[in-house]
């Protein structure tokens, strides 16, 4: 059979009035809404195939047919770009939305973890080791290593490579406060920077007071006297706040600062900018003792021992607590 000009040209245009019919209704059947009836978080593993892909949407309900959505990616060329990650699907999504969230790695917000002030390194790593997101394990760094913050991460995050951003933090902040010291501290390296750091953070109720929280230790340093910090003696003899008792002060280990002069060996926790600021730039004063006040909102300080006991006498009186044996 032979065809004339004429007829090829209607023999073209039916044939791309028929794809354009077809690519419309392709086009219409992508854009419908999708069988998910509520919001989903579904996490696509790394190397996972299409196929995998395909089978593991429809089995979240977030698609409706997997052989549709394999035939779509492949007919416009995103299967090598579908990315892994964590995703966050809307209710009724439709199916080229999906696809293109995959293609553009559009994947949920970053998660947070929030390492408080004071944290010691091992609460730090039990907090690290548990929370969700996160994979592999992490090993556990020096004590006060690992700076205080809220850290943002994606999930599939190696616990690891965060417990790395922290230390990298800790060390900026450490250095910065070792750059900007006070002359004639008797702090020699930045490590005891560090340690009295923590102390202060421990010992502290508020930002506000830790200069003078720092100047006391500071001046006992200076005088070669005993820090007599309990929280150092807490770390050392590892038991809680509220457990502590009178003979453990007089227990023999190398944090119990009651009986070892100078600071302790390591830190006691991960103290936080304020408190590493506050060991670098120490308020300028006499005081030599601090007792808490009833509320333990803040702390009363003095500078002789008699005058230390008369608000350690008075904190006793208007508190229901009573001194441990």
């Amino acid at each position: 059979m032979k065809f004339t000009s004429g007829t090829l040209i209607v023999l073209t245009i039916t044939i791309l009035a028929i794809f354009a019919v077809g690519s419309a209704l392709w086009g219409r059947h992508l854009a419908q809404p999708g069988p998910l009836p509520a919001e989903a978080t579904v996490v696509i593993a790394p190397g996972s195939s299409p196929r995998a892909i395909a089978s593991q949407l429809a089995g979240q309900g977030v698609i409706a047919n997997p052989t549709t959505f394999l035939i779509a990616v492949r007919l416009f060329g995103l299967a090598p770009t579908l990315k892994a990650g964590e995703y966050q699907f809307p209710p009724h999504i439709s199916l080229r939305t999906v696809i293109n969230k995959l293609a553009t790695a559009d994947v949920a917000p970053e998660r947070t973890l929030t390492i408080p002030e004071g944290f010691t390194v091992k609460q730090a790593i039990n907090r690290i080791s548990t929370i969700q997101g996160l994979t592999g394990q992490a090993t556990t760094p020096e004590e006060g290593m690992l700076f205080p913050d809220t850290y943002h991460y994606t999930y599939g995050t190696p616990r690891q490579k965060l417990l790395g951003v922290m230390q990298q933090r800790m060390e900026k902040e450490l250095t910065n406060a070792w750059q900007n010291r006070t002359p004639n501290l008797p702090i020699n390296t930045p490590n005891e920077l560090l340690i009295l750091a923590s102390i202060i953070q421990k010992e502290a109720a508020n930002e506000q007071e830790m200069p003078t929280i720092s100047s006391v230790f500071i001046n006992r340093l200076n005088k070669k006297m005993r820090l007599q910090s309990d929280p150092t003696v807490i770390y050392g003899a590892e038991i809680t706040e509220n457990n502590i008792r009178k003979k453990d002060l007089t227990e023999a280990h190398p944090f119990n600062t009651y009986i070892y002069p100078g600071l302790p060996p390591t830190p006691i926790a991960n103290p936080g900018r304020a408190a590493l600021l506050a060991a670098a730039n120490p308020a300028s004063t006499t005081f030599l003792f601090f007792v808490s006040n009833p509320s333990r909102t803040e702390h009363i300080f003095s500078q002789t021992y008699a005058e230390h006991q008369k608000h350690v006498k008075a904190y006793w009186k208007y508190t229901d607590a009573k001194p441990s044996k």
